[in-house]
């Protein structure tokens, strides 16, 4: 209801036009344009700031959209302006609902800020609508961060006698094998925590087959895990959640001293 209502604000604002005294529209000038799209983008970004908020990324989206595509023509005396808020439009089309509210909420922000009467708002003040990491992958801090956590967790896993990573001195890990090791570890990561990349790789129980890892083996370098997660400031329940999806391998990858 209040979307529906914003609109029609929006409508009314971006079509109204001064009356003469006769009945005729007389044409607004550029200051009081200026003024009713300043308004348009503070109230959608008001409201928008609030659905967001109640987790309604679309509905929020959706909004942002309507009050651009309302006042873009309006922004025709100022192209490079105009031409930035149609740039993040067609960004949003391809992205996620919540990250596609962030890119057109900033564009409302550009919007207020180069034409705003007075003073710019105040940035520790002004609301501001932030996109909601709805997946673990996203959690975890997408690829820069899933990365740095492999990178930390290697370092100290290669040194610890009790994870045996090399095998007693089996396997050599040169340049590329550690590049070939860290990617599969990330594609892995990715995959099951809902971010964008594909496992490429063989399933764990070939992938591990002869490995002859143990069960103490797989908890010691699931313990470096959990302390390389806190290093990097993930959150208590998002460890808890990978290392349930990491428990969950124990199985494949283990095998009995006898085998």
């Amino acid at each position: 209801m209040r979307t529906r209502i914003l609109s029609a604000v929006v409508l009314l604002l971006a079509c109204g036009a001064t009356v003469h005294a006769e009945g005729k529209p007389l044409p607004l000038d550029r200051g009081e344009l200026d003024r009713r799209v300043v308004k348009i983008v503070y109230e959608s970004a008001l409201l928008g700031t609030e659905v967001f908020n109640a987790g309604k990324h679309d509905e929020c989206l959706g909004m942002y959209r309507g009050t651009l595509l309302a006042v873009l023509p309006m922004l025709d005396h100022r192209p490079k302006l105009a031409a930035s808020v149609k740039e993040k439009m067609d960004k949003a089309k391809g992205v996620k609902a919540a990250e596609g509210a962030f890119l057109l909420r900033e564009a409302l922000d550009d919007i207020q800020h180069e034409i705003a009467p007075g003073p710019k708002p105040d940035p520790k003040t002004e609301p501001k609508v932030e996109p909601k990491k709805s997946t673990l992958w996203e959690r975890l801090g997408g690829e820069t961060g899933v990365t740095k956590v492999i990178n930390d967790l290697l370092t100290v896993a290669i040194e610890d006698k009790k994870v045996n990573l090399l095998r007693d001195g089996k396997y050599k890990l040169d340049a590329k094998g550690m590049a070939h090791l860290k990617k599969m570890l990330l594609e892995m990561l990715s995959e099951v925590t809902g971010g964008p990349l594909k496992y490429t790789g063989k399933d764990m129980k070939t992938a591990h087959a002869g490995m002859k890892i143990t069960s103490d083996e797989f908890d010691a370098l699931g313990e470096l895990l959990v302390e390389t997660l806190k290093k990097n400031k993930v959150a208590k329940a998002d460890i808890d959640e990978l290392m349930k999806i990491v428990g969950a391998t124990k199985a494949a990858i283990t095998e009995s001293k006898e085998n």
